[in-house]
């Protein structure tokens, strides 16, 4: 499962605050994040969650990022 705040763009008009999702979503144990389809602030990143939290349901682990270091020839 994950908890997603919408409508970030709307911030004057929050009725939920940053620290109450966070906390719920801590309480459920599921991932959380904000998202604005206006501005498609974190849109993609909401799905990428989605998909992460149905690997782990099914005994895999999510990919992880590959750390890229500096080479010096």
């Amino acid at each position: 499962m994950v908890l997603v705040g919408n409508k970030s763009d709307l911030a004057t008009q929050r009725q939920v605050l940053k620290e109450e999702g966070m906390d719920l979503a801590a309480e459920w144990n599921c991932a959380w994040t904000e998202a604005s389809a206006r501005h498609n602030e974190n849109v993609l990143k909401s799905f990428e969650l989605c998909i992460e939290q149905v690997e782990v349901g099914l005994g895999n682990t999510p990919p992880q990022e590959e750390k890229r270091g500096c080479i010096v020839l």
